[in-house]
């Protein structure tokens, strides 16, 4: 990483935290470790993710390394109403180096509780917009070449009318960000079973891929519990989860991830994600300090 593209990590952290604080958003500290974390399977655009484990010899427990905090967002924003955390991530993956994945990272999460994905949406639009200006005052990118993003509302498409390689395919011949909605994924995003469709989206951005990605959550018990069977994922695993939401100390929400090593490459053009940390974790490459 050179000095420009942390600068220009540094101005995007910083107009996303000012940004959601003038929100009324509470800025709540990551969890590392804990008993419970995402999944992240199944879902058609995810390989299978190693649940890594740690053993706290000490206190005699073995905790999880998070793979993302959406749970515990989930059990946060029904006690504070909004949210947001720069959430660590490790997420051991059966994949080559493909110049957008690496396998610790950090995720700028937000929630609030009662939004619907329209709300989500359109904050995230919001906000990639404004990144853009920040980024175009400062000189740190070429109005000329981002400046397109301002110009109209972000296209949505429908996953069931796509699949994976159409939206693939679209990342490379768009110009401008756009989202796809209604994506099978995992037991905790909102299933609507009048229509069939899922109530979540994720954002592309041209050229790379996909950015941030959220949805609205489920909260009624019964249905969470039936779609982990369904998904082949054991209950026990997400106990202290399940508890929580059969006691109704879970409510209706909505939110997103933004991958902040992924905008940083977007916005600093370059050609692998390597180069937007300062120390990479990149799958297979060879790992120092």
């Amino acid at each position: 990483m050179d000095t420009r593209t942390l600068r220009i990590k540094t101005e995007i952290l910083g107009y996303l935290s000012d940004t959601f604080l003038s929100k009324g958003y509470l800025w709540m500290l990551p969890k590392v470790l804990s008993p419970v974390t995402d999944p992240l399977w199944p879902d058609p655009a995810e390989q299978k993710t190693e649940l890594l484990e740690v053993e706290v010899r000490t206190y005699g427990m073995r905790l999880r390394l998070m793979h993302s905090m959406i749970l515990h967002k989930q059990t946060a924003v029904s006690r504070f109403g909004r949210i947001f955390v720069l959430s660590p991530n490790v997420r051991i993956e059966a994949r080559k180096p493909d110049g957008w994945h690496t396998f610790e990272f950090t995720q700028f999460d937000f929630e609030a509780r009662n939004l619907r994905m329209k709300d989500v949406m359109e904050t995230l639009e919001e906000v990639i917009k404004g990144i853009v200006r920040r980024l175009c005052e400062d000189a740190l990118v070429s109005c000329e070449e981002y400046g397109s993003i301002l110009k109209g509302g972000f296209p949505v498409y429908n996953y069931a009318d796509l699949g994976e390689e159409e939206v693939n395919r679209l990342t490379q011949e768009k110009e401008r960000p756009f989202f796809v909605v209604n994506i099978p994924r995992e037991f905790y995003d909102y299933y609507d079973e009048e229509t069939g469709e899922w109530h979540n989206y994720d954002l592309y951005v041209p050229g790379y891929g996909e950015v941030a990605s959220g949805g609205e959550r489920e909260w009624e018990y019964e249905k969470i519990k039936r779609k982990i069977l369904k998904g082949g994922l054991k209950v026990e695993n997400f106990a202290p989860y399940l508890r929580m939401v059969k006691n109704g100390e879970i409510m209706p929400s909505a939110g997103a991830g933004l991958g902040v090593e992924r905008l940083v490459t977007f916005f600093s053009g370059l050609r692998d994600i390597s180069e937007a940390q300062v120390f990479p974790r990149i799958p297979y490459m060879k790992v120092e300090l």
